[in-house]
C-alpha cells in the first residue's frame, strides 16, 4: 500500500482516517485482513503514534474494523453499518453534513407557529411562516438510508424566498442558498433524547417507542438574525455525533 498525501487543511488524523477508509472500500485491504499497525502508519504517513492511534480509533468508530490489544486492527466491513457518524469541530464541519447526506423535502406550507416554538423562533404564537418537512438520507448507502425526519421553520424569509420554499421543485435549492456559508455568523444546537412516536417510526422504518436523538439547530445570519430553525429526529442506531474541544495553548 502506498502512502496517501492528503493536502487539505483538516487535522492529520482525519486525513489518515479517510485514507484508511478509502483503502478498505477500494479493496486494497480485504475483509478479514489486518490494517497497518500504529508504527507502520507512523512511517507510511509521517505522523506521530498519537495521530495514528486516533485515526484507527475513528475507523473503528465507523464500524469498519475491530481492534484487539496485541492482535492489531482487522477489517470487518467494507461499508459502515446503518449508523451515520458525524464529526464536528467547526462551522464548516457542521455544514459538511449537507454534502454527505441529502435532505428530500416532502411537504411545504405557510403554517402558524405553535406555542411550543414561540421562544425558539422569537415570534408570537400563530404567526404564519414557511414550514417544511422532509427526510434526510445518507448518500453512500444503496438503497439510501433514511437518517432522520426533519422539520424546518424559516422565520425571516423574503417574499421571493417564500415563493421558492413553497415550490417543492425549488425548495431544496432555496434552503441551500439560504444557508450559504458566507451569509452565516453562527449555528447553535441542542441535543436531547426522546422516543419515536408511531407516525415518525413508520416514516423512518423504526420501532414505535424506541429511543431517538433530537437535534435542534438555529442558524443566524451576519446580523445575528435567526434565519432557520431545524428539528431533526434520528433513530438511536442511525446517528453518532462527535465534537472535539481543544484547549488554548498557554504562552
Amino acid at each position: 500500500m502506498s502512502a496517501a498525501k492528503p493536502i487539505d487543511g483538516r487535522p492529520r488524523y482525519l486525513q489518515v482516517c479517510d485514507a484508511l477508509v478509502a483503502m478498505i472500500r477500494e479493496g486494497s485491504v480485504a475483509i478479514g485482513d489486518m490494517l497497518p499497525t500504529e508504527l507502520e502508519l507512523c512511517e507510511q504517513f509521517d505522523i506521530s503514534r498519537h495521530t495514528a492511534r486516533e485515526a484507527l480509533r475513528r475507523v473503528e468508530a465507523m464500524g469498519l474494523v475491530e481492534r484487539r490489544r496485541g492482535s492489531g486492527t482487522r477489517v470487518k466491513a467494507k461499508f459502515a453499518p446503518v449508523v451515520y457518524n458525524q464529526f464536528v469541530d467547526s462551522l464548516e464541519g457542521l455544514l459538511q453534513y449537507g454534502k454527505a447526506t441529502r435532505l428530500v423535502i416532502q411537504h411545504s406550507e405557510i403554517k402558524p407557529v405553535p406555542e411550543r416554538l414561540v421562544d425558539e423562533l422569537g415570534t408570537a404564537a400563530g404567526t404564519r411562516i414557511p414550514h417544511l418537512t422532509g427526510i434526510r438520507f445518507q448518500r453512500d448507502q444503496d438503497p439510501p438510508l433514511a437518517l432522520c425526519f426533519v422539520e424546518l421553520w424559516v422565520p425571516a424569509a423574503t417574499p421571493d424566498q417564500v415563493e421558492s420554499l413553497l415550490d417543492l421543485r425549488r425548495s431544496e435549492r432555496a434552503l441551500y442558498d439560504l444557508l450559504d456559508f458566507m451569509h452565516l455568523s453562527r449555528v447553535s444546537q441542542t441535543l436531547s433524547a426522546d422516543a419515536m412516536d408511531a407516525d415518525m417510526a413508520k416514516i423512518l422504518g423504526a420501532e414505535t417507542g424506541s429511543p431517538a436523538l433530537v437535534v435542534i439547530r438555529r442558524y443566524y445570519d451576519l446580523t445575528e438574525r435567526l434565519i432557520l430553525l431545524t428539528i431533526s429526529t434520528h433513530p438511536k442506531d442511525r446517528f453518532c455525533y462527535t465534537t472535539e474541544l481543544t484547549a488554548y495553548k498557554r504562552r
